[in-house]
């Protein structure tokens, strides 16, 4: 009998990323999870980046689609075992491989990879920008 090689078993490769509205786009490269805090950071810097017209002429508009979908609760430190779970502590995003997380649609693309940039050492997870082809 052969030995069975499971390296490879959690990774998925991206299919074909379709764009909902916009006609660029920010994608998730790996299965990640983090506080819904950091989604209010990512607003505040959002308005604080597009606080003038970067835009191609018209414009532009932002689709987000995040969600704090995974409640988590804590015990207090000095409890004993049982009683219950705990009371409901704070809301985690979990978020699989080839989500789209934000839509943008008349956007310049240079002030677009530099938020990128901002994104990926904030967050710690990479980004990828998709186009849509039209």
């Amino acid at each position: 009998m052969e030995q069975v090689s499971f390296k490879g078993r959690n990774t998925r490769k991206i299919k074909k990323i379709k764009l909902n509205y916009g006609n660029v786009g920010f994608t998730i490269l790996k299965n990640v999870q983090f506080e819904y805090a950091y989604f209010y950071l990512i607003k505040k810097y959002l308005k604080y980046f597009f606080k003038f017209k970067y835009a191609l002429g018209n414009y532009f508009k932002i689709w987000v689609f995040l969600k704090g979908n995974y409640p988590v609760s804590k015990k207090s430190k000095n409890s004993r075992m049982g009683k219950g779970k705990g009371a409901f502590a704070r809301w985690i995003v979990k978020l699989n491989q080839g989500h789209t997380i934000m839509e943008f649609n008349n956007i310049n693309i240079v002030r677009l990879k530099k938020l990128n940039i901002y994104w990926n050492k904030m967050l710690k997870f990479n980004l990828l920008i998709v186009f849509n082809k039209k």
